[in-house]
């Protein structure tokens, strides 16, 4: 019998801000959870927040940043805004 998982969780990843609060940098944890190597982020390309579920005692606040990063790259990065700017960021995977 065979383990089925879910396709497209979120990612913890670590992001340094500038000093705007928007994505300068970002770190992604490897398999084993070993740190991966810093990329810069070259542009943030789009921003757009969501916020759901407002009648929940936990309500789902997020803050979404399509960035472009070193190498080409285009990531989509969220903020869970009910945790302090330096932390609480993932990366959202299709």
């Amino acid at each position: 019998m065979s383990t089925l998982s879910p396709l497209g969780l979120p990612r913890p990843v670590e992001v340094r801000l500038g000093a705007d609060g928007e994505p300068r940098s970002l770190r992604r944890w490897r398999r084993r959870g070993a740190p991966g190597s810093l990329l810069a982020v070259r542009r943030v390309e789009e921003v757009w927040r969501v916020a759901e579920e407002w009648w929940r005692e936990a309500p789902l606040a997020r803050t979404y940043y399509r960035v472009l990063v070193e190498g080409g790259g285009v990531l989509t990065l969220f903020h869970d805004d009910a945790q302090p700017p330096g932390g609480g960021w993932y990366e959202q995977r299709g």
